[in-house]
């Protein structure tokens, strides 16, 4: 229950950057600086692991320039654990 409380409110943020990406609000390379710097205050634990997976990942796409709708699918595969099998 836990983990899918988390999983919900990564995704809305994620949604949110992403309209203000849109926006024009946020540029993308000072975005990626920010995370970068969150990470780094991150503990190195088990438990920050899939936080740091999914972060890390949706800055490769963030940072390589990748359109928007590619990222948040992108995103929302790696919350739910892999692309599904439709």
């Amino acid at each position: 229950m836990e983990l899918e409380f988390v999983k919900s409110h990564i995704a809305a943020t994620m949604t949110l950057i992403h309209g203000l990406i849109d926006q024009g609000v946020l540029d993308r390379n000072r975005l990626d600086s920010f995370f970068a710097g969150f990470l780094d205050e991150l503990p190195h634990t088990r438990d920050t692991l899939g936080l740091r997976l999914v972060i890390d990942q949706w800055r490769q796409g963030l940072t390589s320039g990748e359109d928007e709708a590619i990222l948040r699918q992108t995103l929302f595969e790696v919350i739910n654990g892999g692309k599904s099998a439709n």
